[in-house]
C-alpha cells in the first residue's frame, strides 16, 4: 500500500477518533480557536485497530503528520494524537 494512502487512512481514522473521544465540545460544531487546551488523545493502537493497519505503519503515517494534520505526543512508546489541526489553521 503506497505512504499516501496509509496517510490518508490514518489522518481520517485520527480525525474521526479523536473527535468521538472529545467529551467537553465537538469539534465540529465549536471553532477551533475556541477549543480547549487540554484535550481528550487518541493512541497509535486504536487507530491501528481502526483502520486494520500493523501499529509500525500508523505510527509512520503519524510521523509523516505530525504537525501538519495531527500534534502528536509520545509517552513510554505509544505515540498519541493530541489535537487535530483544524483545516482552518495555516502552519
Amino acid at each position: 500500500m503506497a505512504e499516501n494512502t496509509i496517510d490518508d487512512m490514518v489522518a481520517e481514522s485520527a480525525l474521526q477518533l479523536w473527535s468521538a473521544a472529545q467529551t467537553d465540545f465537538d469539534p465540529f460544531q465549536v471553532p477551533s480557536e475556541e477549543w480547549p487546551a487540554t484535550t481528550v488523545p487518541v493512541r497509535d493502537a486504536d487507530i491501528a485497530v481502526d483502520t486494520r493497519l500493523d501499529e509500525d505503519d500508523v505510527r509512520a503515517a503519524l510521523e509523516r503528520l505530525d504537525g501538519v494534520k495531527v500534534v502528536l505526543g509520545r509517552e513510554a512508546g505509544t505515540v498519541s494524537v493530541l489535537r487535530v489541526v483544524p483545516e482552518d489553521t495555516p502552519l
